[in-house]
């Protein structure tokens, strides 16, 4: 274990944007022309992007692509350059999944566009970062002895088995309520067992991945919680399970899996005291990624097809 229509009145003009490529302009926030006619109510709306937790400490920038309709809403957003953490680029496009920009006239007429944004997040100051140290600690406080567990010995080379019981008890709901639930405060992970989606979810409790089982799954609908614990000389992943499957033996069969999966191998236990300095995970090189054809705009038909190979994030 180790996420258009276009307006008839001027097919004329978007007919003749056919023998052009899809470029994306460089705007300057909030400038630009009035809404037009027939567009919902309210102007131009472009909130900062929230910092992100688990990077406090790092700089970065993330340049958006962003394909807006006549009525200067969000319709797909893409990444062109991230900024080389997961968690920047995450918070650039969750923010601007919900931005309202001012539209591209052309010839009188408001148009689908296509247009760039570079969004910068900078480096907390040294106050901020003894801020945020004092929040920290005081809430690990808390959180630190919720994950210290009882010793759980390692195999000869290290490793734990797979599934290790959480002594922790599930929160109140069914498979599907919690489910919900997971979706509405998670954050989606790379890596879940067997393909299952991976949320991650932080709370006063501590770290938690969530395995969702759904679908056409003969266990579904389940859920497998897991919680990074430590025992005083390691850190690992205890699990829990919650199969809302109608048939027993669908249930049964799940716990089974769950108890014969890949063994584990520990991590450093957890520290009582939090470094001044955080931790940041590994940075990748920012890099430059291809853009898919829009679906406001008509996509120039020489261009290479393998353009649309990476998706966007569309709105809603």
């Amino acid at each position: 274990m180790a996420v258009s229509k276009f307006v008839t009145k001027y097919a004329a003009l978007l007919a003749a944007l056919i023998a052009a490529p899809v470029a994306a302009q460089s705007i300057k926030p909030g400038a630009g022309a009035p809404m037009p006619a027939g567009c919902p109510a309210g102007g131009p709306s472009q909130p900062t992007p929230k910092y992100p937790m688990e990077v406090y400490g790092a700089a970065g920038r993330v340049t958006l692509v962003l394909d807006i309709d006549r009525c200067g809403q969000v319709d797909q957003v893409w990444i062109e350059t991230d900024s080389g953490y997961a968690a920047m680029d995450y918070a650039a496009v969750a923010t601007a999944k919900d931005w309202r920009l001012s539209p591209e006239y052309r010839d009188g007429a408001a148009v689908p566009s296509r247009v760039r944004l570079p969004i910068d997040f900078a480096r907390p100051t040294p106050q901020q970062m003894a801020d945020y140290h004092a929040q920290a600690q005081a809430k690990w406080d808390l959180i630190w002895p919720l994950t210290q567990v009882p010793e759980v010995a390692t195999a000869r080379d290290g490793s734990l088995d797979g599934y290790v019981p959480d002594a922790l008890p599930m929160d109140e709901g069914s498979a599907t309520e919690l489910m919900v639930k997971a979706r509405r405060d998670g954050h989606e992970a790379p890596g879940g067992e067997l393909g299952w989606p991976a949320l991650r979810i932080s709370d006063d409790r501590g770290a938690f991945q969530w395995l969702l089982i759904e679908d056409s799954h003969p266990a579904a609908p389940s859920l497998i919680r897991q919680r990074l614990v430590s025992d005083g000389k390691k850190s690992f992943y205890a699990s829990r399970v919650l199969c809302g499957a109608a048939k027993p033996a669908a249930c049964a069969k799940l716990e089974k899996m769950v108890r014969d999966w890949p063994r584990q191998y520990p991590g450093a236990p957890f520290p009582k005291q939090l470094s001044a300095e955080p931790p940041l995970p590994p940075r990748q090189t920012p890099s430059k990624r291809p853009l898919g054809p829009s679906r406001l705009v008509p996509e120039d038909p020489k261009a290479p097809t393998d353009l649309a190979a990476r998706p966007a994030w569309r709105r809603g």
